[in-house]
């Protein structure tokens, strides 16, 4: 595997990049992906999983998969690609990073400035009062309840602070993710299909404003016809790759 040309984009760039990454990023920590063929969405329904309107009228089925896939990401341990993704930040190599995962890692590496677009699983809300609650609250009272529905002392349900099918993106969260794009002139995107809008549209940002995109991802992507480098290898080599040479 030669990693020299994407250390060199890195040098050229250093400073103005952006990192997008997907849910290729966190298998290696043992969290399923959803669009493999053997992903999570070869088992379920998306829409009956994740659609806003299944949730509110039949919350348990969400929960019954919550405790067994989702609220055992508390335990998961970041991999040699976040905090590949955290050192290259600390060393004012990249601005940021803009992630699809709701799985808190690139933050737990050690990552600052972390744009979580689709949410995150750290906490959730009542749907009713409001009330806020932590990852681990939401676990304990799906738990406890005979249907495993968390419900908030006021009988709300509680909803977690991820995107369900039919909700906008989070607001500050995408306005991070614009002012890191606004500020680079290069994306990596690792561990993404590119195929789930709107956050496929952010490398496209960066194209039309005459930036790079490199991809890094085992599978082939809409947008590598577009890209100035891609590299189809496994993420952890190219990421041992590049600690070595930090």
């Amino acid at each position: 595997m030669n990693i020299r040309p994407l250390m060199e984009k890195i040098k050229t760039h250093a400073g103005r990049i952006t990192i997008l990454t997907g849910a290729g990023v966190s298998t290696p920590s043992g969290i399923p992906d959803f669009r493999s063929p053997s992903g999570i969405y070869s088992r379920y329904d998306p829409e009956e999983l994740f659609g806003l309107d299944n949730f509110l009228s039949n919350p348990s089925y969400f929960y019954k998969f919550a405790v067994e896939n989702i609220f055992t990401m508390k335990d998961a341990k970041p991999n040699i690609v976040h905090y590949m993704i955290a050192k290259l930040e600390s060393i004012k190599l990249v601005n940021g990073v803009i992630t699809q995962n709701i799985d808190m890692l690139h933050k737990k590496a050690g990552s600052l400035n972390v744009a979580e677009v689709h949410g995150s699983i750290e906490e959730g809300h009542c749907i009713k009062c409001s009330r806020a609650y932590s990852l681990d609250e939401m676990y304990n009272r799906s738990l406890e309840s005979p249907d495993k529905v968390a419900r908030c002392d006021c009988g709300g349900l509680i909803k977690p602070d991820i995107i369900f099918f039919g909700e906008l993106l989070p607001e500050s969260e995408v306005e991070k993710a614009y002012k890191m794009i606004d500020d680079s002139t290069l994306m990596i995107a690792m561990g993404t299909s590119l195929a789930v809008y709107p956050a496929a549209s952010f490398p496209q940002i960066i194209l039309k404003k005459g930036g790079e995109l490199v991809i890094v991802n085992r599978g082939s992507t809409p947008l590598d016809r577009w890209a100035s480098l891609v590299l189809n290898e496994d993420l952890e080599k190219v990421s041992s790759e590049i600690f070595s040479l930090l």
